[in-house]
């Protein structure tokens, strides 16, 4: 049986997923009707400039994903492995709004 996603919100934090929009999909299980793309996507540019994607996605991952492979939904499955993907992004490879905050960084100190 699953747990609720009340249940699952203690490893989490508030700013891993600020809207709620990862853990309402899964919430929603087999009614989420996708495209997870998008869901990602949306996600993603809700976070804080400051954060780091891919340790909220560790971290949502953990919660949800090993219960997505219960779901005959193919969106739900899509999100989990985005969020696995995210998670194992190497961060060296990070593009993006993380240039995009290092620029403003460097601009900041004068570099």
């Amino acid at each position: 049986m699953r747990k609720r996603v009340s249940e699952m919100t203690d490893q989490v934090l508030p700013t891993d997923d600020p809207k709620s929009l990862i853990s309402e999909a899964f919430a929603m299980g087999d009614e989420f009707p996708g495209p997870a793309e998008d869901l990602l996507l949306s996600w993603m540019l809700s976070l804080d400039v400051a954060a780091d994607p891919r340790a909220a996605a560790v971290r949502l991952a953990a919660r949800h994903a090993p219960d997505s492979a219960s779901f005959d939904n193919p969106h739900i499955r899509r999100l989990a492995d985005l969020l696995r993907q995210t998670a194992t992004t190497d961060p060296a490879a990070r593009g993006g709004r993380g240039r995009v905050a290092a620029r403003r960084a460097a601009t900041r100190s004068g570099a």
